[in-house]
């Protein structure tokens, strides 16, 4: 029982026993301790591990057991269970979704009670398409200066591949490497753009369809909100462009629109009263102040239009290419 997706099982149904005494791997990894997502850091530390995964074959993160050293390796030892109250799977989520790029596919975080308030969270990273990698995380240079660096994860260790490296993969595309079959051509370079692009924002995306029902924007689902912050993040932290020109301008304009919708997105108001599934322009500024009102309306209005224009922009572009697969 030493394959990912049979160990995954077993993880998910509480059979520790099939785990202890195997060796830590490029696809199996423990810790005996929660991250504490709370500082900086260790937020860093969960992002690079995932990472590392997903720019390799995948793997499998579990929280709550132990390792000891045996023979030079890391062999998984006990259970160790976590306490239940410092797991938030959602935050989790939202931290991997926000600093990896891009959003790893399929990803499942999921708590295993062991013993009473405790338990092991369970990270399953599925195999990435090639045309996905590679996944990175943000990184700073000693000047305090923001980029990006690429975790990998060779063996029972995540390292970060040196900037030449990581130059040549992004020279000649990095699912070519996976094939060993020389530099990509325009075209499959943008192909593998495309599908990663709809894979970000699909072209039945609910937000898109919500913009497209038509406004006035005084009152925005907080579901609808949250998906265009993400959609925006997404498209604002890809690394690899379109090499066609047009495509690339097409790219741009469509991520521009979405990032300035986002900002006004943000900048809405919760309900005073009701539950919290919304944001509004305040009803009462339409007694108290209705040229803030109505200005506010037209603003959210022509943003959204904005958004609408340039997403049929680009998906003629992509359609004109042959890109919509």
């Amino acid at each position: 029982m030493t394959d990912l997706a049979t160990l995954s099982q077993a993880a998910l149904h509480g059979q520790w026993n099939c785990l202890l005494g195997l060796p830590e791997t490029s696809w199996l990894d423990v810790k005996s301790s929660i991250y504490n997502l709370d500082q900086a850091g260790p937020r860093a530390e969960l992002c690079k591990d995932v990472a590392a995964m997903a720019n390799a074959q995948g793997g499998l993160l579990l929280i709550g057991l132990r390792t000891e050293l045996v023979d030079g390796r890391e062999v998984i030892s006990e259970l160790k269970p976590v306490p239940q109250r410092l797991v938030d799977q959602g935050r989790h989520r939202k931290i991997l979704m926000e600093q990896v790029r891009p959003p790893v596919r399929d990803l499942r975080i999921e708590w295993v009670p062991c013993q009473k308030d405790s338990g092991v969270l369970v990270l399953h990273i599925p195999p990435q398409p090639s045309a996905d990698k590679p996944f990175v995380v943000p990184a700073t240079d000693p000047k305090g200066r923001e980029g990006v660096a690429v975790p990998v994860r060779s063996g029972d260790d995540t390292s970060w591949l040196k900037p030449a490296e990581l130059q040549r993969l992004l020279a000649l595309g990095w699912s070519s490497s996976d094939e060993a079959s020389g530099p990509l051509t325009t075209g499959t370079a943008d192909q593998n753009t495309a599908a990663r692009l709809l894979r970000l924002v699909p072209l039945d995306a609910p937000w898109i369809k919500h913009l497209r029902n038509g406004g006035p924007y005084h009152r925005i689902p907080a579901a609808v909100s949250d998906e265009v912050h993400d959609a925006a993040e997404a498209l604002e932290g890809e690394v690899l462009r379109f090499r066609d020109p047009g495509l690339a301008a097409a790219t741009e304009s469509f991520t521009n629109a979405v990032c300035e919708l986002s900002n006004v997105f943000g900048g809405l108001h919760t309900p005073m009263d009701g539950p919290l599934t919304y944001f509004v322009v305040p009803p009462e500024w339409k007694r108290t102040d209705p040229a803030r009102y109505y200005e506010a309306l037209r603003e959210n209005d022509r943003a959204a239009q904005s958004v609408l224009d340039a997403y049929q922009d680009w998906v003629n572009k992509l359609n004109e290419k042959g890109l919509l697969v």
